[in-house]
């Protein structure tokens, strides 16, 4: 077997190995270039584990590119992906996709970086020789998990789950309830004086 076969294998065990990890060496080697990647990951388990409320995660598809300059790396990329989570309003399983732009700078030095004055960039500094994007790409799906879910037909109606004690309502039919609940503890003097003003009304 020829040097090159070694070769070829040496780097797709690697390739294989780093999922989403590039050395700040590789990346350099490109002399201002972009390195383009599709590449595709699984992190349902370690997504699974920071949020319980996760069901499911689908393989996550990240698309984009790396761009070193100025002693950083621009991490400019898109991830798509399915998160199954439990309706807000009934608990039954629904799946959400979503389509996330990410835009992350990676630095050698943070102390003298001089980029971005923006305070909402993220900049991260550079360990290790590895620019990795595994943990970018948790917390930007963790974050941009919706506060509300519900599934189509859920949507489409108005009705809320009961059962035989309990039911679901709303925050407008909560907020009503109590406003109710608080009209009727009202002290009884007062709603005796209450009466008594709207007889003398009628009269007039």
């Amino acid at each position: 077997m020829t040097n090159n076969f070694f070769t070829s294998i040496i780097q797709f065990v690697i390739l294989g190995v780093k999922e989403m990890k590039w050395t700040l060496k590789e990346i350099q080697e490109h002399r201002g270039e972009p390195v383009y990647f599709t590449e595709t990951i699984n992190r349902e388990t370690a997504l699974m584990d920071r949020d319980k409320e996760i069901l499911a995660v689908s393989d996550i598809k990240a698309t984009g590119f790396l761009l070193y300059e100025n002693r950083s790396v621009l991490a400019n990329f898109q991830i798509d992906y399915t998160v199954t989570l439990p309706s807000s309003r009934s608990l039954e399983p629904v799946e959400v996709t979503f389509n996330i732009p990410i835009f992350e700078t990676y630095v050698e030095d943070e102390m003298n970086f001089e980029g971005s004055n923006d305070p909402e960039d993220v900049i991260i500094p550079i360990e290790d020789g590895w620019v990795d994007l595994v943990p970018a790409i948790e917390d930007n799906i963790l974050l941009n998990i919706p506060t509300q879910i519900l599934s189509e037909e859920e949507r489409q109606s108005s009705d809320m789950p009961q059962g035989s004690n309990w039911s679901v309502v709303t925050e407008d039919d909560l907020e009503k309830q109590r406003a109710k609940e608080k009209e009727e503890q009202i002290d009884p003097r007062f709603a005796g004086l209450k009466a008594l003003l709207q007889d003398e009304e009628n009269l007039d």
